[in-house]
């Protein structure tokens, strides 16, 4: 049985990914919620969960060292942690303009690409040294294209784009794909939590397909990549014809 390891586990396109992969695949679910990964555990017992804080160097290394020794290498990684952030780059408050926060700035960096980096990074390196074929999936966003009021997400989505493609073109003598997903806006809690109702209206009725998508789309993107072995280096817009 293939080996899966999934970022973002806990959330709730996780939990999606979980339930359709976990008859066929022997998934590792790793997450910085420990009590959420426990919660999973009970609902998918053959599951294996692993806490970690992605963009913390230290962490991530044991989270590789207990791969290697559990199960030597992966098959697939689906770089799916993350976290929306919304902030102009000024804004009017109280006592005047209000810039946007470094301390915001780095921190959705490195949740949104510095952690993808250095997990990446790690898991390229067991794949080559187990002369193992491997698939990394990135998850991006429509935000990659640029959208107002997201500075720091935008760019840090933009920027897994640009790996995406480099890394394909590194790593195709070894036999490993990279591909990315850039969804647009899902019927998810993130969702929901990031958009008030007039601004979900306001996306679609400026989708063609006239709604949010539905997580089950996400799962048929990402099967249709992991079977499909001639698509590689590129991003597969998930967006129902949005434009930003």
């Amino acid at each position: 049985m293939k080996t899966i390891l999934l970022t973002g586990a806990a959330g709730s396109i996780g939990e999606k990914i979980i339930r359709s992969f976990c008859k066929s695949y022997k998934i590792i679910c790793v997450d910085k919620n420990k009590k959420s990964l426990k919660l999973l555990k009970k609902k998918f017992s053959k599951i294996e969960i692993y806490e970690c804080d992605l963009i913390h160097e230290p962490a991530v290394k044991k989270l590789i060292e207990f791969i290697e020794r559990k199960f030597k290498t992966i098959d697939i990684l689906i770089n799916n942690a993350g976290q929306i952030y919304s902030h102009p780059i000024i804004k009017l408050g109280k006592k005047g303009f209000v810039s946007h926060s470094y301390k915001d700035w780095k921190k959705t960096i490195d949740l949104n690409l510095n952690s993808l980096f250095l997990l990446s990074s790690k898991v390229i390196e067991n794949f080559c040294n187990n002369r193992k074929k491997g698939l990394i999936i990135n998850i991006s966003s429509i935000s990659a294209k640029g959208n107002i009021g997201q500075s720091a997400y935008s760019s840090a989505k933009s920027a897994v784009e640009v790996l995406t493609k480099i890394w394909s073109e590194e790593l195709s003598s070894f036999n490993i794909r990279v591909t990315c997903i850039a969804p647009g806006f899902f019927k998810t809690k993130s969702t929901f939590d990031s958009l008030n109702s007039y601004q979900i209206e306001h996306v679609k009725k400026n989708t063609p397909s006239l709604r949010l998508g539905k997580t089950y789309e996400i799962i048929s993107a990402l099967k249709f990549i992991i079977n499909n072995k001639f698509f590689n280096g590129k991003v597969l817009p998930l967006d129902g014809g949005l434009k930003l």
